[in-house]
């Protein structure tokens, strides 16, 4: 039905719109969104919060939203009990309901039952992480407050709250236990597993990755998605745990995330500290002394470099995690290197121009290039690393003071990159940092594959345009008359670099380049459509550059095109 999902779209426009603590606005759009019925659950919220089209007053209904889930959620009894050894393994019963002597059959029975696995990871038993029976659900009744049971049926639905109120969950012990790693059930009871179960015992464990930069090690360990089984009652001669305890395990999971998220911002002290200084031992040698250096170093044959690079790739892939990109992998001495096809040199060799245009011009926290060389099937870029962490795993405990720092961070940073001088290939408009052709994927999904990665460069900003049209939408196009002004030309939060809420860096310059003064802009929309909180952060940075809702407008008829 068009016209109903439409009310649940506009709700959510509007929770959007606001200008909201955070992360009340991501806890409203939980209720909506991972609510049984979406539609429904916007209407319920329409209705209740309706100032007579005025818009919601949307302060009490948060106040019973986070009321419910707590209550849904919390159980004092969620405390570790004692060893009970079954079977040559350890397992530990949660404190809950007491079985009185039956205690340690039904722990027996569960281990079997679910073959001496955990039913979330599918890991077997350590001595490290033991093995545990506990409760899907607080062992415990749940007492939903009178005031909040329309709240509750919104969202979970008619069904799962007769469920839930008939405390069903109690009444059988092996429906609401089953046997789970100990930091598995912790992560669980933190939000940050979901679950779909389907026809025939079968299942789907998903994680609800909300929070960071630091997550429980065994999310880390395990996928972001697997299936699984239960064994069915006709082969264990005991029921399997009961699906609607996993509806509401998973219907809570992100609001509970984000309940954590918000305890987080709450606990944090104050952090006044300057801008950090660059993690490597570069940092303790004077600039002399490191030119020096890289000269004597890119004085060796390129095939001895090549090869040394190779081999610290991999000690690197030894020592520590991937990066975020499958491009760029950490060295040990506090080096990156970036590694692509020799057919794509060009990228590289204008991100080394650009950096070095940045650190002359501008104060911008960029990475030093220490060496650009080739061999016969690869380039490679090596620079020295940054501190601080990718955006994108640090912006949900962002607190809304250390976001609008990060803003003011940025535009300073913007400010300073606009200012850089076109002084290569005066000829054109629109280039890349070296005043050659543009490398950048925007470009590349409005054109045929087979005309290579490398457009340009363009004379005038009419000739940029046209090759940004697409045949089926020949009206649509971009005006002309922009300003044309150096850009960074991949803004994402993958490549804004934080610490302790300050902006600590900024690398892949690849796309870089002069640009007309909106495709920072746009771009970072194009690469980022769904973190609400960067695109909102993202508005608020550009607006000291100008209003550029039209041509972002134009932009996204284009993009819906192209995919």
């Amino acid at each position: 039905m068009p016209g109903a999902t439409k009310d649940s779209e506009l709700v959510l426009k509007y929770v959007r719109s606001l200008r909201l603590p955070h992360p009340d606005g991501e806890l409203l759009e939980c209720f909506i969104q991972d609510s049984l019925d979406p539609v429904r659950a916007a209407r319920y919220m329409k209705q209740r919060c309706s100032l007579g089209g005025k818009g919601l007053d949307l302060e009490c209904f948060l106040s019973d939203w986070k009321q419910l889930i707590n209550t849904c959620t919390s159980d004092e009894g969620l405390k570790p009990g004692g060893w009970i050894p079954t079977d040559g393994l350890r397992a530990v019963v949660y404190k809950g309901p007491t079985y009185l002597l039956r205690d340690k059959a039904i722990v027996a029975k569960v281990i079997e039952r679910d073959r001496g696995r955990c039913c979330i990871t599918g890991f077997g038993n350590s001595f490290w992480d033991p093995l545990v029976v506990t409760p899907i659900l607080p062992a415990r009744k749940i007492h939903v407050d009178e005031t909040l049971l329309e709240l509750f049926d919104a969202f979970v639905g008619p069904e799962l709250r007769d469920w839930v109120l008939s405390d069903a969950a109690s009444s059988n012990p092996y429906r609401n236990h089953w046997l789970v790693r100990k930091s598995a059930a912790a992560a669980l009871s933190e939000g940050f597993y979901m679950f779909n179960a389907s026809e025939r015992s079968q299942y789907h464990v998903f994680q609800a990755i909300i929070g960071g930069p630091a997550f429980p090690p065994i999310i880390m360990k395990t996928p972001v998605c697997r299936t699984d089984c239960f064994i069915t009652e006709s082969l264990s001669h005991l029921d399997p745990p009961d699906a609607c305890a996993l509806q509401v395990v998973s219907r809570f999971a992100k609001p509970i995330r984000w309940t954590m998220v918000s305890r987080e911002i709450k606990s944090k002290r104050p952090d006044r500290s300057s801008r950090p200084q660059p993690a490597s031992i570069w940092r303790c040698i004077p600039e002399w002394g490191a030119e020096a250096m890289i000269m004597a170093w890119r004085l060796l044959p390129a095939p001895l470099r090549t090869r040394a690079y190779r081999g610290l790739i991999c000690l690197g892939a030894l020592m520590y995690e991937p990066s975020c990109s499958f491009k760029v992998r950490r060295l040990p001495l506090g080096m990156y290197i970036k590694v692509t096809k020799i057919e794509r040199h060009e990228g590289l060799a204008n991100e080394n121009a650009a950096l070095q245009l940045v650190r002359r011009h501008t104060d911008v926290p960029v990475p030093r290039v220490l060496d650009l060389v080739s061999d016969s099937t690869s380039s490679y870029l090596l620079t020295t690393r940054l501190s601080g962490i990718c955006l994108g795993i640090g912006i949900d405990t962002l607190s809304d003071d250390e976001a609008e720092t990060l803003v003011r961070d940025l535009q300073k940073c913007l400010a300073e990159l606009r200012s850089i001088p076109k002084l290569v290939s005066p000829e054109y408009v629109i280039s890349n940092a070296r005043g050659k052709a543009c490398y950048d994927y925007r470009i590349l999904a409005a054109t045929d594959r087979s005309k290579g990665y490398f457009f340009g460069p363009f004379v005038t900003e009419e000739q940029f345009n046209d090759g940004l049209r697409v045949g089926a939408l020949p009206q649509v196009s971009h005006d002309s008359g922009n300003q044309m002004v150096f850009t960074h030309g991949d803004l994402n939060m993958r490549n804004v670099l934080m610490h302790n809420g300050r902006l600590s860096g900024i690398v892949d310059w690849e796309n870089s380049g002069w640009y007309p003064t909106y495709w920072d802009y746009t771009k970072a929309h194009y690469i980022t459509r769904f973190n609400q909180r960067w695109l909102k952060m993202t508005d608020r940075v550009f607006e000291r550059f100008g209003d550029f809702s039209a041509e972002l407008s134009t932009e996204r008829q284009l993009w819906w095109y192209c995919y």
